[in-house]
């Protein structure tokens, strides 16, 4: 009763724009002040001639704001909410916004799409939807990416259909947007904190609470903080086949954003350690992109590879959008095929009862489709790597790189590997070309003695010329030896003089007998006076 009043409020202070609300074409209305109202139709954004006053655009804001329990003011001129009908919105107020007071309304589709509207609508092809509904029901982690208003939520939705109707699925989002038409379904929203700091429940809370109630599976409604360590976490303990979005334009692109995201918790951990929880927890990345004609395809689905010796991301294609041209209406065209590469998981789904999904699959060929000129990966036909997929270069896949049995290699195979072999066979003609200061004519490396005897003669003249000048210096050395001997014979008379001169030597053993004769006759006498003195007594 209280959302029936509120719906009717709520109208009354929208009606500029109702009609804009009720057209199924329009997906997103964008108020930019009382004067400037945009929309978004068919991809592409327009102007129309909606206009509100001031005051009734202050007063729809402030009316949303206390239907959500929120405050609107200068201090909090912030407000994310959720229409009755379940449109998402969000606005913001002087004097933040300079325009105006901005509002900008994404609707909520009541009309469910399927698989079949999509492939209708070109985002991909029956091919690429068969083998996400492997995947889900292989229970492969998978992250939807793309950039705003790329359709990862509508996707998500849409997927969510190959899941197992016997299975628990628990659903966490910031604003309910997910349609699940599984009958056992737990939904989760995360709530703000109050005029008082109070109340806030996060991602990360319910993620906590998630994990405690028996799920099957986890389905994120997008991943934007710290909550992505929680959920990698949750991915690489057993609970396969979880799904959330994330933004990001690329495979590559959406590693990277899950690594900063991790980051973002404040756990201290070494690069290639979360690098490694990013690869072993993602399986499957399906990224969704919207072209410049305003129209939303699946641009990639690749397969996420154990990380590569050097800690880098290794990312293959299995399938790949290729934008061939654009037409004079600015209407982009393009087809979606497999690359040739085979997922790494090939023979588990060869044993988990998938006939049709085999190798010529993955063959473009098969389908009478070119070969993509970009992707990643190892193509299993041909045995050549992908020239990169548009997003970065990738790691090799765990892939066989043969022909297919019966089949000659390739042409262009060939040549390269003449090429290779030219090259190894080349080595040693660059070495030589390296090195010009050796002749091989002219260096002959077994004669080593005829080099050294040429030098000998060469030394012959400096040999004279020793001989000549050692002359002089023998007379030298003879006259110095001479008076040395001259000199010896002097100082040999003065020391004999000298000896002959002092009887120090006779005198010290004199002076040591009369140091023991006088301590003999002390001894001796000592006893004669001691008689002496006791026969007087």
């Amino acid at each position: 009763m209280a959302q029936d009043l509120y719906a009717e409020s709520l109208r009354t202070f929208m009606a500029p724009v109702n009609h804009l609300m009720d057209d199924p074409e329009v997906s997103e209305v964008m108020i930019n002040g009382y004067q400037d109202v945009y929309i978004e139709k068919k991809g592409k954004i327009t102007k129309v001639e909606s206009k509100f006053d001031e005051r009734s655009l202050s007063t729809l804001a402030i009316n949303i704001a206390q239907f959500v329990g929120r405050t609107l003011n200068v201090e909090t001129p912030r407000l994310d909410a959720r229409l009755p009908d379940g449109s998402r919105i969000h606005v913001v107020i002087p004097p933040i916004a300079k325009n105006g007071i901005i509002i900008s309304i994404r609707k909520f589709f009541k009309e469910k799409l399927s698989v079949e509207k999509l492939i209708q609508f070109g985002s991909f092809t029956k091919e690429a939807s068969r083998f996400i509904q492997v995947c889900v029901e292989l229970k492969k982690n998978m992250i939807i990416s793309g950039g705003t208003g790329s359709g990862k939520t509508t996707l998500l939705n849409v997927l969510s259909n190959y899941i197992p109707y016997d299975e628990r699925i628990i659903t966490m989002e910031d604003a309910l947007e997910l349609q699940l038409s599984n009958e056992h379904v737990v939904r989760f929203e995360t709530r703000h904190k109050d005029k008082f700091g109070k109340g806030e429940v996060s991602m990360g809370d319910l993620l906590h609470s998630s994990l405690r109630l028996r799920p099957d599976r986890i389905i994120l409604g997008e991943v934007r903080g710290s909550e992505c360590f929680d959920l990698l976490q949750a991915m690489n303990t057993g609970h396969g086949g979880s799904m959330a979005t994330v933004h990001a334009n690329t495979p590559v692109e959406t590693m990277s954003r899950l690594e900063s995201l991790v980051l973002m918790s404040g756990i201290e951990l070494p690069l290639r350690a979360i690098r490694s929880q990013v690869s072993s927890a993602i399986n499957i990345v399906i990224a969704a992109s919207r072209y410049s004609d305003g129209s939303r395809r699946v641009s990639h689905i690749s397969e996420i590879l154990p990380l590569d010796k050097n800690g880098d991301y290794q990312i293959q294609d299995i399938f790949i959008y290729t934008q061939t041209h654009r037409d004079e209406n600015v209407k982009i065209h393009g087809y979606f095929a497999p690359t040739g590469v085979l997922p790494t998981f090939i023979n588990l789904i060869k044993t988990s009862g998938f006939k049709d999904v085999d190798e010529d699959f993955f063959d473009p060929a098969t389908y009478k489709l070119e070969q993509p000129p970009f992707y990643m990966g190892i193509n299993y036909f041909t045995g050549k790597k992908g020239a990169g997929g548009g997003h970065g270069e990738g790691g090799e896949a765990i892939v066989k790189g043969k022909a297919r049995e019966g089949e000659e290699p390739k042409k262009e195979v060939v040549k390269e590997e003449v090429k290779a072999e030219i090259k190894k066979e080349a080595t040693p003609e660059i070495v030589k070309k390296s090195k010009p200061e050796f002749d091989m004519d002219e260096f002959d490396i077994s004669e080593p003695k005829k080099e050294v005897k040429k030098e000998i003669p060469k030394e012959e003249p400096k040999a004279e010329v020793k001989k000549a000048e050692e002359k002089p210096k023998d007379n030298i050395v003879q006259s110095f030896f001479k008076k040395l001997d001259s000199v010896a014979d002097n100082v040999q008379k003065k020391i004999e003089n000298v000896v002959q001169k002092q009887p120090e030597p006779e005198k010290k053993p004199e002076v040591e007998k009369k140091i023991e004769k006088p301590q003999q006759v002390i001894t001796k006498k000592a006893p004669k006076n001691d008689d002496d003195d006791w026969e007087d007594f």
